[in-house]
């Protein structure tokens, strides 16, 4: 399967403590856990992520375990890399939608060569940048809290918590109660012998 043998790669390229994104992330999770290098990818600490964009359409027990929004260590990064790739090779649509064969795989290599050699050059640009918007974010952010945290002071406010309890509240609620189904069922029963009985009347009419 294609996306196994890419963690097995990548495993093998750049070691442990990785966390990999992917439109399908909380279900390749279950693959990833009964399969041939699943005892690898657990001692190599491999965490899958449900790319940003993706996850909002994903249920929220799904983005509590999956959504780099809730998930820390994920900083600022959104894991939509292959999105913004696929992205900027539109601009190579003019040319090669009609060309042939050979220019049109010229064009792409001359594209993603350049597309390399630009952002290789705004790297360091790039990472300066991410820097000061997570400082910016830190600061903003904990004055925002500190000031709820002081107009709230007999309220529970562990914020690191809520998404947990969230999860845990989602996950006991995700089957029916044996009662509540009990109940259903037997207003559907009740709903089928009166049509049954109203149908057996108006045939002897």
């Amino acid at each position: 399967m294609y996306p196994l043998a890419t963690i097995n790669k990548l495993i093998s390229m750049h070691g442990n403590d990785q966390a990999i994104g992917s439109d399908i992330g909380c279900s390749l999770s279950t693959t990833l856990a009964v399969s041939s290098i699943a005892q690898m990818a657990r001692a190599a600490n491999v965490q899958l992520i449900v790319n940003t964009f993706h996850g909002h359409a994903h249920n929220c027990m799904c983005q509590l375990q999956y959504h780099p929004l809730y998930l820390p260590g994920t900083g600022l990064k959104d894991f939509e890399t292959c999105e913004h790739i696929f992205s900027s090779s539109n601009a190579t649509t003019v040319l090669v939608c009609h060309a042939s064969y050979f220019h049109y795989i010229q064009y792409l290599e001359l594209h993603f060569s350049q597309w390399d050699a630009d952002k290789y050059a705004e790297l360091s640009h790039f990472l300066f940048n991410n820097y000061k918007q997570a400082l910016r974010i830190i600061s903003t952010n904990t004055a925002e809290l500190d000031a709820y945290r002081m107009l709230h002071p007999n309220q529970n406010l562990d914020f690191g918590s809520w998404a947990a309890e969230e999860l845990a509240y989602l996950k006991s609620v995700e089957s029916e109660p044996k009662q509540d189904v009990l109940r259903v069922m037997y207003v559907e029963e009740l709903e089928k012998l009166a049509k049954f009985e109203y149908d057996t009347a108006r045939s002897l009419w």
